[in-house]
């Protein structure tokens, strides 16, 4: 009973454990298996904060003794050095659960919604146990993997699951998707611009040009200066008879 004893329940929540554990046997007997209640040195208790979200805690339990017993349904986790015990979730949790020899099941427990959450609490341990307190082990956060302390406001917890998957679904955890590669960007070609040729002006129709006398040309109508000149009557032919 030491562990139960060093736990502080809210009255809410022990006044459901009170019910279900003084429940007249009529009752008990349609919500409890026939099986035995688990006790300490029967179970093996691990429990380890997943790598990508410190602020969740997987714990799960095994029956390493040669019988099937009986185990709450909702695991009882409580922070050292604060009050209280994490919300199951469903909050309708109540019976117990049969587990067979050598099998294991399965919680999930969330400390904190949001780690930067100004409201949060540090606790220096985390005890999992059953509500009769029967059997029990406490976590240092060196063990669980959290640093130096727990982060803690509003804790839940789910109930025991036959998988890790299950009590990760039943917290609400979904794989992340892988990330999908990036496309290469393709480069776009540049619209071309197209500098226009200059346009050529219109080709004026040659005309023929007039055939202007050079200044050496001879003209046509007058006479060249080199031209001879007109015989003259010479001073040694004979003279007309």
């Amino acid at each position: 009973m030491r562990i139960r004893a060093a736990i502080a329940v809210p009255a809410a929540t022990a006044a459901v454990a009170a019910l279900l554990l003084t429940a007249p046997p009529g009752q008990a007997a349609t919500r409890e298996p026939s099986a035995a209640p688990c006790v300490q040195g029967q179970l093996r208790l691990r429990a380890t904060a997943l790598p990508d979200r410190p602020a969740v805690v997987r714990v799960s339990v095994t029956n390493t003794g040669g019988r099937a017993c009986a185990i709450d349904r909702v695991p009882l986790v409580t922070f050292g050095g604060l009050d209280g015990a994490a919300l199951p979730m469903p909050s309708d949790g109540t019976g117990r659960l049969r587990l067979a020899a050598g099998s294991t099941v399965h919680a999930d427990v969330r400390t904190i919604a949001r780690p930067a959450d100004p409201q949060a609490r540090r606790a220096s341990s985390v005890t999992v146990g059953d509500w009769a307190g029967r059997w029990g082990r406490v976590f240092s956060p060196a063990r669980l993997g959290t640093g130096a302390q727990v982060s803690v406001w509003e804790p839940v917890t789910t109930w025991w699951q036959p998988s890790a998957a299950a009590a990760d679904r039943a917290l609400g955890l979904h794989a992340r998707p892988s990330p999908r590669p990036t496309p290469t960007p393709t480069a776009t070609p540049s619209p071309t611009r197209t500098t226009p040729s200059p346009t050529a002006s219109p080709t004026r129709p040659i005309r023929p040009t007039p055939n202007r006398p050079g200044p050496t040309s001879p003209s046509p109508t007058s006479p060249s200066p080199v031209a001879p000149a007109p015989t003259s009557p010479s001073p040694t032919s004979p003279s007309p008879t």
